[in-house]
């Protein structure tokens, strides 16, 4: 194909990158000048005798996808057919994939592999909650930005070969990342991308596969045993992390996390030990913070937050625990920031200088309120939802308090607010929360 090549509306320019499964294009939608990807899907690698039904269903699972808006999804604007070749045109995401991050077997800390995972989960259970299980979750499939913002991509793609192991005799998605249930061939549901998820986050704490060398006869075989997985045969991480992943790796459907919030919720709540009450104090534990005021704690958040995004709330309870002052605080954060410019900044905002905090979008207007909110289940989980899209899992933590805090709605979206680093997120998450929360006439 010569570029640029037009393909009905849309125009092609580049190849960047190509699987498998097909190339992918940067392209442009030049009626509205937009800038978009396009998957041209290989379906020359489908059984002739059955090429019609596959990509009948196939069309209908890229649809159901396509109706999945979500911050962490790579969104699908378009399907094409041209001369009955499949193409997806796909939201452009910046960024690059996770493989590639993680390449030369990089181990990434448990809070950011937390966070993550956090993003992925959240785009998972807005799929599910669709009916779309992804059935490729894998980290070639995750898209992260130079903020640590995560998109899960090509969802849907897996359905061309109707739920099968094969194409034609090719293996779909990566095996080391499939659920046992997927590899054999056998019925799966949505836990299968939950599977797969526990897999990825053990990579990204261990750099390694618990099948680490093994032929895909010996994983059949291993998966097929009646042995549970054992995470640590990949090699050492945070043992806070065993029974998140142990539960997520189950080789039993029935046995793993039963939904992509629930899984979120325990690595959320693993990575923030030793409790909520020690990490996330109310306001009748002071001590968690060695006794220091709460208007400093939540200034040296707001700082550290411009260095290192959410998991500064952590890395403040956790140095303030035995500080007996606030200068003993300020240089243990401070000792930890590698970069000698951010680390600067970061001491020199408590030098005699206002430290520079991010300004909010207006709040939503006053809706009254009193000691605490009162919220139905179904409004507290959209809430948990729309934060953790915007700062991974750490969210479902900080609604959960914020409600027991907050004398008011408006005082409620503050709370929230101030942990999203850039104003354009706060800006869309000021928007969707009050579609949740619209002012009384």
């Amino acid at each position: 194909m010569e570029l640029p090549f037009e393909l009905g509306r849309y125009v092609l320019l580049e190849r960047i990158g190509s699987g498998a499964m097909g190339s992918v294009f940067r392209g442009e939608d030049p009626v509205i000048g937009r800038p978009v990807a396009i998957k041209a899907i290989h379906a020359n690698l489908l059984n002739p005798d059955d090429r019609a039904q596959h990509l009948a269903r196939f069309k209908v699972e890229v649809k159901s996808a396509g109706r999945c808006q979500h911050p962490n999804i790579v969104a699908i604007h378009d399907y094409l057919e041209p001369d009955g070749d499949p193409h997806i045109v796909m939201e452009l995401a910046p960024g690059r994939s996770l493989q590639h991050l993680m390449t030369g077997r990089r181990r990434f800390p448990a809070a950011l592999a937390a966070d993550l995972i956090g993003r992925l989960l959240a785009a998972l259970g807005h799929a599910h909650g669709r009916g779309v299980i992804h059935r490729d979750i894998k980290p070639a499939n995750l898209i992260v930005d130079g903020d640590w913002r995560l998109k899960v991509t090509d969802f849907g793609i897996a359905r061309l070969g109707g739920g099968e192991i094969t194409v034609n005799g090719m293996m779909l998605g990566t095996p080391a990342f499939m659920a046992p249930e997927q590899l054999k061939g056998d019925d799966l549901d949505h836990r299968a991308d939950l599977f797969a998820a526990g897999m990825v986050l053990l990579h990204l704490v261990t750099g390694r596969s618990p099948y680490e060398g093994a032929s895909l006869a010996g994983m059949l075989v291993e998966l097929a045993s009646d042995r549970p997985i054992d995470p640590h045969r990949a090699g050492d991480f945070d043992p806070r992390l065993t029974p998140v992943l142990k539960r997520a790796l189950a080789k039993r459907p029935v046995d793993r996390f039963e939904t992509a919030d629930a899984f979120a919720e325990a690595l959320a709540s693993a990575v923030s030990r030793p409790d909520d009450s020690d990490l996330w104090p109310s306001e009748e534990a002071p001590t968690a913070t060695g006794g220091l005021q709460s208007d400093f704690i939540e200034r040296v958040e707001r700082e550290l937050m411009e260095v290192t995004g959410p998991i500064a709330r952590i890395l403040v309870r956790e140095a303030g625990k035995n500080a007996g002052s606030e200068e003993q605080i300020v240089s243990r954060l401070a000792a930890g920031i590698s970069d000698a410019r951010s680390r600067d900044r970061f001491l020199h905002a408590f030098a005699g200088r206002r430290p520079k905090v991010p300004s909010p979008s207006p709040p939503p207007p006053e809706l009254g309120g009193g000691a605490g909110l009162s919220m139905s289940p179904e409004a507290l989980e959209a809430v948990q939802t729309l934060l953790v899209s915007f700062i991974g899992p750490f969210g479902r933590i900080l609604v959960r308090q914020g409600s027991m805090r907050a004398a008011s709605v408006s005082q409620f979206y503050d709370q929230l607010a101030v942990h999203i680093k850039h104003e354009k997120d706060r800006e869309a998450f000021r928007r969707k929360f009050l579609e949740e929360f619209p002012p009384k006439s």
